[in-house]
């Protein structure tokens, strides 16, 4: 079975729709290993960064950008979406942090609000598309990356003692 018949199955099994999955975007976090070369400009790069710290915080785990996000989205952009495409989506986002007075340039506190402002205007007529689909991918990047996965998510390869169990104590075929 391929992936994107694996991640359509795995939708109807949850219950949700195909079209809320960016498949493009799992599949490439699932390509992703991490050892790109950045083709990212030193500015886009940077204002990736700022936003994807500040919807994923350094806190007692790391931030998104010590995570490597940008690096991942870097990988998506290129790898996984034809020119036109990137080059639309690489355009809303310059807009996003030129069009906020230099996002790079304002205190932290001024950034956040920005981001706030922008997160408050999802799902309405208001959002930005280009911040909607940046935060998916630094969600998507960041929490199926190894520091995301191990300590974000706290995943624990085996999740207790092994106990063996005879069928009959159980009653069936799981517990």
């Amino acid at each position: 079975m391929n992936r994107r018949k694996f991640l359509a199955s795995l939708s109807v099994l949850l219950g949700c729709s195909i079209a809320s999955l960016d498949t493009l975007a799992i599949n490439s976090a699932l390509a992703f290993t991490g050892d790109t070369k950045s083709r990212l400009t030193k500015h886009q790069a940077s204002a990736i960064s700022s936003i994807a710290d500040i919807i994923i915080p350094e806190t007692e785990t790391p931030s998104a950008s010590q995570a490597g996000v940008t690096s991942y989205i870097d990988f998506y952009l290129h790898e996984f979406l034809n020119l036109e495409q990137r080059t639309k989506l690489l355009a809303g986002i310059e807009t996003l942090y030129q069009s906020n007075s230099a996002f790079i340039a304002l205190p932290k506190v001024e950034q956040t609000a920005v981001i706030q402002a922008l997160d408050d205007n999802l799902y309405t007529p208001q959002e930005n598309p280009a911040y909607k689909k940046l935060k998916q991918l630094i969600v998507i990047g960041y929490y199926s990356s190894e520091v995301g996965a191990t300590q974000a998510l706290k995943y624990d390869p085996v999740p207790g003692p092994y106990k063996e169990m005879k069928l009959k104590d159980v009653g069936r075929v799981w517990y």
